[in-house]
């Protein structure tokens, strides 16, 4: 008896640790949680979601209220457990908000309750309520720890950012209205990370949706903790999937932001399924803070032209854009800032704010005060031997050039091996 029991026990071990061999192969495991100190950073914010209840001084558990007609229907359904905020949908819950979201279904918590926020539907019923922040800031290093839904279906999990809109009173006139979608996996594809990001109203951030929605490099999201973080700085936003840089987003808001943290049914992702419940759990959300600040780095440019030689800058008296040799009278309007939108570039002169443009269709670029959005002041930069074309947005035949050497900086549909088109930037500081 004693011989038999030593040999199930050998046989036992050795399907183990074949079980354990496939195992390791087949599957991958739970990403590990960061520590809370983070070297070069001061930690700003924590939530590990140890308590048995939520922390109110914290979040709210309730979605956009200031949009319901009742306000009970933005009540998130979650519970706390092992560690971890589940938050999930029930097949009997209402409509978040019927009259403007129609049958989409959300539990959500928010780190601050304010009216006018996120206007997504473009009405003005606003229901007034009571300015509260739990916890709002300009820049950081956010970081989550979360296991996503695996239920498929149409739905998704997501964790925003949102101006606050401290400008105004209202939607309509504020222009702290960006929106950074950190994660808005849907369900029906759980291995992809869905990151987004658009200015609404805000004429200094992206005027289009940015949208990556790409397969992760490894593990199972669906299955597993993983880590997602965004750390925004004034030049960009860069994404990080388990401490690997995934993606970057030029340019980034200015403005504090608050948290929003929710799983939806049927909002843009497709029809749910029956599937129920869905839920997906949180283990801990931290916003750090760098300890070297965040001042914007201003790069300046002297732009030159490859065929003369000479230097682009504005004429103050008039609309004009010039070229020629750098003097102590053009040298303070010769100097250029990159600003960033999206996929293009705006030129901005260092001196005068103001930016190049193309809209009043002359044949010659001019400069002026023009609204950041305009396509007409955005361009796209084509390299060339080392040097760069700048062709517009607008018109997308038309590149800048020298052609006609009239001491005026035209546009026009010239060849792309002209030098009079091939232009290099020369960072001054």
């Amino acid at each position: 008896m004693k011989h038999n029991i030593y040999k199930f026990l050998s046989l036992a071990f050795m399907f183990m640790a074949c079980v354990t061999f496939v195992g390791t192969t087949a599957y991958a495991e739970d990403y590990p949680a960061n520590p809370t100190t983070k070297e070069g950073y001061t930690l700003d914010f924590q939530e590990e979601f140890n308590e048995p209840t939520l922390d109110t001084t914290k979040w709210t558990d309730y979605y956009l209220p200031h949009w319901c007609e009742d306000p009970s229907t933005a009540k998130a359904n979650y519970r706390i457990e092992d560690g971890c905020l589940v938050e999930y949908i029930t097949e009997d819950q209402e409509a978040w908000c019927p009259a403007h979201d129609g049958a989409v279904k959300s539990s959500a918590i928010m780190s601050f309750d304010k009216s006018w926020i996120h206007n997504f539907s473009g009405t003005s019923d606003n229901h007034n309520r009571e300015t509260w922040y739990g916890y709002k800031t300009t820049y950081g290093y956010f970081e989550m720890r979360a296991k996503l839904a695996n239920c498929g279906g149409g739905g998704h999990q997501a964790w925003w950012l949102v101006g606050m809109q401290q400008d105004t009173d209202d939607w309509f006139n504020s222009k702290q209205t960006g929106e950074i979608d950190i994660l808005e996996t849907f369900f029906s594809r759980s291995n992809n990370w869905r990151i987004a990001a658009y200015g609404w109203n805000d004429p200094n951030f992206l005027n289009y949706w940015q949208i990556t929605d790409s397969a992760l490099p490894s593990g199972d999201p669906s299955n597993e903790f993983h880590i997602y973080a965004v750390d925004w700085t004034p030049d960009s936003l860069k994404f990080y999937y388990d401490n690997e840089l995934y993606y970057t987003i030029e340019g980034a808001p200015d403005y504090d932001m608050g948290m929003i943290l929710n799983i939806y049914t049927d909002a843009g992702s497709g029809e749910h399924n029956d599937v129920w419940p869905k839920e997906w759990a949180v283990d801990y959300i931290r916003v750090w803070k760098s300890n070297e600040g965040y001042q914007k780095v201003t790069k300046e440019y002297n732009i030159q032209n490859r065929q003369t030689g000479h230097y682009m800058y504005i004429d103050p008296d008039s609309t004009a854009v010039k070229y020629g040799p750098l003097t102590d009278e053009n040298a303070a309007y010769a100097k250029w800032e990159k600003v960033k939108r999206g996929d293009y570039v705006l030129l901005k002169n260092c001196k005068t704010g103001e930016y190049l443009h193309i809209e009043n269709l002359t044949g010659y670029v001019e400069h002026g005060e023009v609204p950041t959005t305009w396509w007409s002041a955005q361009w796209t930069e084509s390299e060339v031997d080392g040097y760069t074309r700048l062709i517009n947005r607008w018109q997308p035949d038309y590149s800048i050039h020298t052609e006609d050497y009239q001491w005026l900086i035209q546009y026009g549909n010239v060849p792309t091996t002209y030098w009079t088109s091939q232009w290099r930037f020369i960072q001054t500081n």
